[in-house]
């Protein structure tokens, strides 16, 4: 005299396939918002990345030329200008003289194969020698970030006593592992130091 009825096989199978289908949805929300928040995580890193190497190379550009006490600029031996630039490779170079009196010679700033490369020299340089330097540092993060693209251009701005120059410096970078997370960024610096 049992009146206890169960789930039949069919009622079974259908409660199965429903929470097979809520599981799945409740994944695959999950799985995309996690790959739209790792998207986003590796565009904030290489917008971040770019975006200190061109606060960087700005910061650097702006002392170029300077030297306490002095009625002109410094420049790198051959140099018109303040800030050499090697149109052949986009090369920056300059000099600048510290706090301590003491003239600091750079070799800075240009693309050598996926990155953006630096070198400070304590020795004099020249235009010939200046955008040639060996065993730089990588001014991005390499290991995931590839630049595509690295300009520098100047343009003269004179005055009736002075000659200064801006510089455009424009940068393009991407994602190694994800190349559809790019990047470009365009600076533009006035020199300060007259020539």
């Amino acid at each position: 005299m049992n009146n206890a009825k169960g789930f039949s096989l069919i009622e079974l199978l259908i409660a199965s396939a429903v929470g097979l289908l809520a599981i799945g949805i409740v994944g695959s929300v999950f799985l995309s918002g996690h790959n739209a928040a790792n998207k986003r995580s590796l565009e904030l890193m290489l917008q971040q990345d770019v975006n200190d190497a061109l606060r960087s190379i700005k910061e650097d550009v702006l002392r170029a030329g300077y030297v306490s006490g002095g009625s002109s600029s410094l420049k790198i031996s051959g140099a018109s200008k303040t800030v050499y630039i090697n149109p052949s490779n986009n090369c920056l170079a300059y000099t600048y003289q510290d706090k301590t009196g003491t003239q600091k010679y750079y070799s800075i700033y240009y693309k050598d194969e996926n990155k953006i490369v630096y070198k400070e020299l304590s020795s004099a340089v020249d235009t010939t020698t200046a955008c040639s330097v060996s065993y730089a540092n990588s001014l991005i993060y390499e290991k995931s970030i590839k630049v595509t693209d690295f300009n520098i251009s100047s343009e003269v701005v004179s005055s009736s006593s002075a000659t200064s120059q801006y510089i455009t410096i424009a940068l393009t970078a991407e994602v190694k592992n994800n190349p559809s997370i790019s990047t470009e960024k365009v600076i533009k610096v006035k020199i300060r130091n007259w020539q």
